[in-house]
């Protein structure tokens, strides 16, 4: 199962978008978002304004056994 800065990775080459200017895009220093790409430690509150900033969204669901979503 891939974690969600895994997901984050291939949004990036999926949007054509290096760390550099999504840094830029969020207010951030390029190292400061490569340490944290590389540590996987970012808050729920950070992935969701780097997803907003490549022009996607973020869904978390947790999967019932029956298929339903919560």
């Amino acid at each position: 199962m891939i974690n969600l800065t895994e997901k984050l990775r291939i949004a990036m080459i999926k949007q054509n978008v290096n760390q550099t200017t999504l840094a830029e895009r969020t207010n951030q220093k390029q190292a400061n978002l490569s340490r944290k790409i590389i540590v996987n430690n970012f808050k729920l509150s950070e992935y969701e304004k780097l997803v907003t900033a490549l022009g996607c969204t973020l869904e978390i669901n947790i999967v019932l056994p029956n298929g339903d979503k919560i």
